[in-house]
This record gives structure tokens, sequence and C-alpha cells, in this order.
């Protein structure tokens, strides 16, 4: 394996959980965007020694940011000031549930099966790969 694997690795999966933690805590300053990314950046490289791991990892973050994200939206609605809610915001508050639930569901499912899968090879051992 080349050595610029790994990191490339590293910076795709990271990018992609920055973009996630974007789009849930939007509006957001781009200063914390960046800072939000590098600190994925050096989380993924600090527990990706594999690329497994990296991926593992990272479907992990993107089902929490998928978790998050109906709680983000009605801490929003709540501090909007609004006294009663119109039926627009609860209609939007109502879709990102179902959907924050839904890819919650399959980001984590697929980061336990991803992390099952590491488990499972490494308790094999070492194979010869061809």
């Amino acid at each position: 394996m080349t050595d610029w694997l790994p990191r490339f690795n590293v910076l795709t999966a990271a990018v992609l959980v920055t973009i996630g933690f974007a789009l849930v805590w939007d509006p957001i300053s781009v200063l914390w965007v960046v800072v939000a990314g590098l600190g994925f950046t050096a989380l993924l490289q600090w527990v990706g020694r594999t690329p497994r791991h990296v991926w593992a990892w990272a479907c992990l973050f993107l089902g929490l940011e998928s978790l998050s994200w109906p709680m983000v939206q009605l801490m929003k609605l709540r501090m909007s000031g609004a006294a009663v809610s119109s039926e627009d915001q609860m209609r939007e508050v109502v879709g990102s549930l179902f959907l924050g639930l839904f890819f919650a569901t399959f980001w984590l499912t697929f980061a336990y099966g991803v992390f099952r899968w590491i488990r499972r090879a490494e308790s094999q051992g070492p194979t010869a790969e061809p």
C-alpha cells in the first residue's frame, strides 16, 4: 500500500463528516467549519489505523450527526422565540425527525457492520494477501 492512500482516506472521510456537521448546524461560520474539519481530520488520523477503521469511524460520526439533526432543529425552533410554532415549522421538524432517524439508523448500522467485519478479520489473524 502506498504512503498517500491512508492519508487520502482520512482526508476524504473527514471532508464528508465535516460536510455533515455543516449541514446539521446550518447556518454556521466558515471558521467553525474549518475548526471542525481539522478536528475530524486529527481524530480520524488518530483512530484510523487502517482504511477500514477510518471509514468505520466516519460512518459512526455520520450516524451521530444524523441523530443530532432533529434535536438541533428543535433547539433552533425554541431559540427563535416563537411562543406558538406555525404549521410549517412543525412540518419541518417532523420531516427532520423522520429523516434524521432514518439516516442515523442507516449509518449506525453500517458502522456496526464495518466494526464487526474488522473484529472478525482481526480475530482470524493475519492472512497472506496475493
